[in-house]
Order: structure tokens, then C-alpha cells, then sequence
């Protein structure tokens, strides 16, 4: 055979092993990665729109993440403050075996990161992996799973921030200046001589503004307070403010009982009423609470009074709003307003117990020596409370 047919012949059949080969190498399972590749991973994202952080992990992490991986990385932000939202993030809480949830809640496709610090740690790092292995799974395989949301909001409620709450507004209801406020009260009905029904009615009345006027008083702090989560920065400054806050009320009382348990002066105890707003609200109440106009005073009366009071009471109260807020805002908005509402009505049942034990009977200058016997007890229990309360803001 000639040589340059021996070429040719070489030539050709170096082309149909070539050909062959890239065949093989294109129809190859490996060669598929790009395929598989090319879908993109797929994450859930849960927070508020009224959360700080959850807006900071949106802004300043994911979103720049899925520019940075454009057509790799899709990310599906969900506000928990909607119904829906919170129902398919109770499924997948669910799905992944989580028992106690976060405000910020991260899904990956096999895994999941729960709070602020760990999704801003390990987020990155997650991603990179994901996308560098093709075989991960690259998205969410949702159960078909229904979910009861009465009880998976009961059981938002029912956790720690419940009795913490509870607890506070337990503290807050036996507050000396809320109970000093219903003995003068009822000391004044006393002299009025009126009838066990007009006592019983005048302090429901009372009692009803107390609940109205305080819980409107908390809406508001509650409105202003959600309002400002939305920035990083306020609400940071707003969550150790009223750590230091409650931390100092709680030594501040701690010390008051121990005061008062060494000399019984009840003049020595720092957190209390000015002399001149006790006089304001005594004044108050002997000049509305007069006349065939009664129930309408006393509803003015406790409107004011409350108003007054709210500098004592307070104390305990703003610290537990912000709580409240922290704790509604990374689930749903609504369990926040619950808790408000839990803890106004144990901040005026002791009012309705004492309002009905008068009815049946109980003097003021009983209730009084109650008061005082009990005022050591009062005062540490308020101090351990706010602390407490302090320490569990501050792990927010």
C-alpha cells in the first residue's frame, strides 16, 4: 500500500476514534451535571416585615447573594405576619423535625437555620456547597400536610414568652400604687355611705376604664414600638434600653423590700407615686365620683388615674410591650396583641376581686394592713420579675 494511502487510511480512522470517543464523553453520565446543574437551588425564607433583622438578613445577605448567583440562586421571601405564610412555615417547621421555631427561619432543601446570627454565619457557606456539588437536591419537596392554624398560633403561645408575660403582668396588677389607688377608692365609697350595689357598680365601672385606658396605653407603645423594629438600629438601641431599664427597676425594688422589711417605713421606699400625684389622684376621685352622675365619674376618675398611675406602673409594662413586640413580630403580629391583651386583664383582676370582696364585706383599712404586711413580698417579687424579664430581653 502506498504511504499517502497509508495516511489517509490513518487519518480516517483516527477521526472515527475521535468522533467515538467525544460521543461517549457527551453521552456519558457525568456529562449530564450541567443538565442537573442547571436548576437552580431553591430556599425559604421567613421573617416580618416589622422585624429589624429580618429585614437586615433580606437586604444586606439574600439578596445580594442571589445577585451574586444569578440564575443559580432563587429565594422565596415570606412574611410571617400573613396567615398563609405562617401556615407553610408551621408545614415545613414540621417536615424538618423543628420543635421550638425562630423570628428568622432559613430552609435549604435538606437543612434548615434558625435566628439572625446562625443564618448570617452559615448562609454563605451553605449556598457555596450546594451549588459546587450537583448532586445536592436543589429544592424543597413540600409534604402534602395540612396544618391546624389555632393550634399551631396556641402553640406559639404557649411557650416561655407566655409565662414570662404572664408573670409580669401578675407583678405589675399587684403593684402597690394600683392597689393603694382602689383602698383609697373604696374608703371614699366608704364615707359616701352608698349601697353594696352603687359600690359594686362604681368599681366595675372604675375598673373597666383601669382595663380600657391601659390597653390603649400599651396599643400605642405597641404601634410605635413595631413601627421602629423596622430599623436595625432603633431597634437595637429600644431592646437594650429597656434590658438596662428593667435590670435597674428589678435592683432598685429588690432593694426597696429589703428597706422596708429592715424598718417598716413605707416613706423610704424609692419606687412609688410622688407625694403630689397621690394627692392628684385622691383629688380625682372625691371631686368626679359625686352626685346621680357616680358610674360616669368613676369612669372618668379611672381614666385619669390611670393615666397618673402610669408613671409607677409603667415600669413593669413598657418592658413587657417590647417583649410582647419581639415576640409577635417574627410569627404573626396578632399573637402580640393576645398577649396584650392577657396582660391587661391580669392587671385589673385583682381590682375585680377586691371590688367584689368590698361588695361582701372587706374594709379598706384591711385591705390596707394586707397591703403593708405584704409589701416586702411585693417589692422582691417585682425586683426578681424585672430582672428576670431583663435578662430574657436581652437573649431576645
Amino acid at each position: 500500500m502506498p504511504i499517502t494511502q497509508q495516511k489517509n487510511t490513518m487519518l480516517n480512522l483516527f477521526a472515527v476514534l475521535t468522533l467515538l470517543l467525544t460521543t461517549a464523553i457527551i453521552t456519558s453520565p457525568s456529562a449530564n451535571t450541567t443538565d442537573t446543574a442547571a436548576a437552580p437551588l431553591e430556599l425559604y425564607s421567613f421573617g416580618s416585615t416589622h422585624c429589624s433583622q429580618c429585614l437586615e438578613i433580606k437586604n444586606w445577605l439574600l439578596n445580594p447573594l442571589e445577585r451574586e448567583f444569578a440564575g443559580r440562586l432563587k429565594i422565596h421571601h415570606y412574611n410571617t405576619d400573613e396567615p398563609e405564610a405562617f401556615e407553610l412555615m408551621v408545614r415545613l417547621e414540621r417536615q424538618f423535625g423543628i420543635e421550638e421555631g425562630s423570628p428568622q427561619e432559613l430552609f435549604f432543601p435538606d437543612t434548615v437555620l434558625l435566628g439572625f446570627d446562625a443564618i448570617m454565619a452559615h448562609t454563605r457557606r451553605l449556598v457555596e456547597a450546594y451549588l459546587s456539588d450537583p448532586r445536592q437536591q436543589m429544592s424543597i419537596v413540600l409534604k402534602d400536610e395540612a396544618v391546624d392554624f389555632e393550634e399551631a398560633l396556641r402553640e406559639r403561645f404557649n411557650s416561655f414568652t407566655f409565662t414570662a408575660i404572664f408573670f409580669a403582668a401578675l407583678v405589675d396588677s399587684v403593684n402597690p400604687c394600683a392597689i393603694a389607688t382602689i383602698i383609697f377608692l373604696i374608703s371614699f365609697l366608704a364615707t359616701q355611705k352608698r349601697k353594696r350595689i352603687e359600690v359594686l357598680a362604681t368599681g366595675l365601672s372604675f375598673t373597666f376604664a383601669v382595663f380600657i385606658t391601659y390597653l390603649l396605653l400599651g396599643l400605642g407603645a405597641f404601634r410605635v414600638i413595631t413601627l421602629l423594629e423596622k430599623y436595625y438600629w432603633a431597634s437595637l438601641g429600644i431592646k437594650w434600653l429597656a434590658v438596662a431599664f428593667a435590670g435597674i427597676i428589678g435592683i432598685i425594688s429588690l432593694v426597696d423590700g429589703l428597706r422596708f422589711k429592715k424598718t417598716g417605713d413605707a416613706k423610704q421606699i424609692k419606687l412609688q407615686l410622688p407625694k403630689s400625684v397621690k394627692l392628684r389622684i385622691n383629688k380625682i376621685i372625691t371631686t368626679q365620683m359625686t352626685g346621680s352622675r357616680l358610674y360616669i365619674g368613676a369612669f372618668i376618675a379611672g381614666f385619669l388615674v390611670t393615666l397618673l398611675e402610669a408613671i409607677c406602673t409603667g415600669q413593669v409594662y413598657l418592658p413587657t410591650i417590647i417583649l410582647m413586640t419581639r415576640a409577635g413580630s417574627g410569627e404573626l403580629q396578632l399573637i402580640g396583641w393576645l398577649y396584650l391583651i392577657m396582660y391587661n386583664f391580669i392587671f385589673v383582676l385583682p381590682l375585680l376581686i377586691i371590688i367584689i370582696a368590698a361588695n361582701y364585706g372587706l374594709k379598706w383599712n384591711t385591705l390596707s394592713k394586707m397591703m403593708q404586711k405584704n409589701m416586702t413580698l411585693l417589692k422582691i417579687s417585682l425586683g426578681l420579675v424585672m430582672i428576670g424579664l431583663a435578662a430574657y430581653l436581652a437573649m431576645a
